[in-house]
Order: structure tokens, then sequence, then C-alpha cells
């Protein structure tokens, strides 16, 4: 079993350092400012609620993001830090390496869009509704299953993933 990394790219790096920022800053920074009152509210509970809210929507977002992909025991694994994702090797048809452009005009469903990486539902014309599981946008690998919804990872070295990927199906 090998373990393929699944590395940033300097955009995901950059969107994931500003928006971490930026929501850092706005849970605390009013609590700073003397300028800020509170009119007509006796317990402002809210206000002193958002920052850790920010907080755990960071931590959130890092935990579901994909660290790393492997093949071992029949299973595709997907590392992450909070918890692993498994899918039967079974139900895999095909594995290919595909261009950016074939993935280009993919819309986000329901998942996140650059914060930590690219994952959740994603929906394209060619691939209809597919599961992404990546952390740049350039490398994809598709895996297309036996149910009709592809997956798609970015493993550093794309290549090495497919190969060592097919060889072990063949097993």
């Amino acid at each position: 079993m090998h373990t393929h990394k699944a590395s940033m790219d300097s955009l995901t790096k950059g969107l994931t350092i500003v928006v971490s920022v930026i929501l850092i800053l706005s849970g605390f920074v009013p609590i700073f400012t003397s300028e800020f009152q509170f009119s007509n509210v006796s317990t402002p509970a809210s206000f002193y609620v958002m920052p850790f809210a920010f907080i755990i929507m960071l931590l959130l977002t890092y935990g579901f993001s994909p660290k790393g992909y492997s093949v071992q025991d029949g299973q595709l694994v997907i590392y992450r830090p909070f918890h692993n994702k498994f899918y039967e090797t079974a139900g895999i048809q095909t594995v290919s390496i595909v261009a950016k452009e074939e993935l280009k005009w993919s819309m986000r469903v329901f998942g996140v869009g650059g914060f930590f990486g690219y994952f959740g539902l994603f929906r394209n014309s060619r691939y209809g509704t597919m599961i992404w599981y990546a952390s740049r946008r350039d490398q994809y690998v598709v895996i297309e299953r036996s149910n009709g919804r592809a997956i798609v990872l970015t493993p550093d070295d794309p290549n090495s993933f497919v190969s060592e990927f097919n060889q072990t199906i063949k097993r």
C-alpha cells in the first residue's frame, strides 16, 4: 500500500489563508473596537458566539479536506483529518487522468470550492453529478463507478496513482 499525497496548489493555499484571516478578523475585531455599542440589547450573546462559530467552521472545513489517497484491501481510501472515506473498488469501472478542460465548467452543488480544497458534490455536462476530493485545480483523476457517480481526485503524481490503482484492481 502506497499513500498518494494531495497537496494544495498556490491558488488553494492563497484562498485558504485569505478566507481564514477574514473569518478570524471579522469574528474578533468588533470585540476590541471601543466604538462598538450595543443598542437596546441587554446580553449580546450572539455577538460573543460569532468568533467561536467561525473557528468551528474553519476546523470542520479543514477536517473534511482531502490529504491523500490509497487503494488497500479492495477499497479506495480518501485520507482526511477527521474521518477517512472508503469506497469499494468492486463498483469502479474506469480510472483515468483527464485534462482540466474536461472539468473546467463544473459547478459546485454542495461543498467547498477552494477553502482547504475542492470537495463535495459538483456537476458538469460530461460526468453529471460527481464527488470531488480535490486539493488543486490541475492533475485530475476521474474514477467512474457503476452507479454513475464519478469521483474526482487530485494526487500529486496522477500517473503513479492510476498505474498503482489499475495493478491493485487486477490482482
